[in-house]
């Protein structure tokens, strides 16, 4: 099957639900983006470590190591409309409080590990959600053009954000780029506001709280496929995410440009996942989907090691935007083919368990800037990549299950889940009608993991 015409490259943005989210995320990742830059910026200014990023990173992490899962069940319990509001508020208002420390000159290290370690927690019930909220905004044929259109427009944010938030710390100062990053939570809030309220709760039976915990656990383990690709999710971030915590360390030890080169680093980086997100966006009637992310992955580790031996800011801002495509191809093939394989009624859960890999990320991010301060960032940077891609052959050797992945393109249909939930709510359609122009036929009695 051959990719789809580029002209449809924006499709998904034609339905209005979905259309009203992706701005709500444009302004989430960018206030977060944003966040991700200034604590790093400030965590190595106080203390002058690449250890501070590793911890900093740490604090924000292992909550979600902890806490997705029940963040998971919550999603699925709930209506994730609200949830998504109640967590955003909250973001914005640990926001506005860094905000004033800075302001006030009271700013701590701890501090910053303090608020780090809340967000994450808050992160762990949002996340979630927003994740398992995509299929139900679009009709079923789109998923994997709104997945990669939500990944791109994260890209967006990692271009944008990084440099702007660089850029603006001399003329405004640290507080005030926070109180930036506040505004932007607001926006995304407002919105959220823009979101129906009919078709947000997945899951209509209601279970004990345990039962409910442990569905997502039990579906996983029952499901060979789905068990190698939440691997795959969980396992790839542990070798490619500590550069991102890196990037200060590059910008100001190597390549002597702490501002304007971490600028550009975090604007390279988005480019070249911008890139890989238009790409994914047609590819998704192309049903190899196991042979499409081991070369997502080997662009990834391939172009990591090729950044890490780069001799100047030019040559790496190229390489870090090819190690993009490569990351982006594998994380959007990756999560449309778990997304179109789990059912709605466990679907929050199930990606809640996938955020876990944020909560795995320190096993990596900790030792690699320990071991900056020791053998150097691009030593060890080089190691992390080398790792990458031993997992990545192992894996896709040891598994013809992963290496011979195909799955066929979702049929084609006529409403989003939420467009016939709401018409189902008014009066306009039956249940029955709803599910044949769904495509989907919803299990409305029964879990589809047995409680024990």
């Amino acid at each position: 099957m051959r990719p789809r015409q580029w002209g449809s490259t924006f499709t998904s943005l034609k339905e209005r639900e979905y259309a009203w989210y992706f701005a709500g995320n444009l302004a989430f990742f960018m206030g977060m983006q944003m966040q991700m830059i200034l604590r790093g910026y400030l965590a190595y200014d106080m203390t002058g470590t690449a250890a501070s990023l590793g911890w900093i990173a740490a604090s924000m992490a292992l909550p979600m190591l902890l806490a997705a899962p029940f963040g998971g069940v919550v999603a699925d319990r709930v209506n994730k409309r609200t949830l998504l509001i109640v967590t955003q508020v909250i973001a914005a208002v640990a926001s506005l409080l860094l905000a004033f420390l800075i302001l006030a000159d009271l700013i701590r290290f701890w501090h910053l590990v303090a608020i780090s370690l809340g967000t994450g927690i808050v992160f762990s019930f949002n996340m979630p959600a927003r994740q398992a909220l995509v299929p139900e905004l679009v009709p079923q044929h789109k998923l994997m053009n709104a997945i990669s259109l939500q990944m791109g427009g994260m890209n967006v944010t990692r271009i944008v954000a990084p440099a702007a938030g660089a850029m603006l710390i001399a003329p405004m100062g640290v507080g005030w780029v926070y109180m930036l990053t506040t505004a932007m939570f607001v926006v995304a809030v407002a919105s959220e506001f823009h979101l129906p309220t009919a078709g947000m709760v997945s899951q209509v039976e209601r279970k004990a709280f345990s039962q409910d915990f442990t569905a997502g656990f039990r579906y996983i383990a029952k499901e060979p496929t789905i068990r190698l690709l939440m691997t795959a999710a969980l396992v790839m971030p542990l070798f490619g995410f500590p550069l991102q915590q890196m990037l200060p360390v590059f910008a100001k030890d190597v390549f002597d440009s702490p501002e304007i080169g971490l600028g550009l680093l975090g604007a390279a980086a988005g480019v070249g996942g911008l890139a890989g997100a238009m790409i994914s966006a047609n590819l998704d009637n192309q049903p190899a989907k196991g042979r499409l992310m081991f070369i997502g992955g080997l662009l990834m580790g391939g172009f990591l090691i090729a950044f890490a031996a780069s001799p100047n800011l030019l040559v790496a801002m190229f390489f870090l935007a090819a190690m993009g495509v490569g990351q982006m191809l594998f994380q959007a093939t990756n999560n449309t083919t778990i997304q179109s394989k789990v059912p709605p009624e466990v679907r929050g859960r199930v990606m809640s368990i996938m955020m876990m890999s944020f909560g795995l990320m320190p096993l990596g991010v900790v030792p690699v800037t320990i071991a900056a301060d020791h053998i150097g960032p691009e030593a060890s940077i080089a190691i992390s990549a080398a790792c990458l891609l031993v997992v990545l052959f192992l894996m896709w050797g040891a598994s013809p299950r992963l290496r011979n992945l195909n799955v066929a393109a979702l049929g084609r249909a006529e409403l989003s889940p939420v467009r016939a939930a709401e018409l189902v709510a008014q009066g306009k359609l039956t249940q029955d009608e709803a599910d044949r122009m769904t495509g989907q036929v919803r299990n409305r009695g029964t879990s589809p993991v047995a409680g024990g």
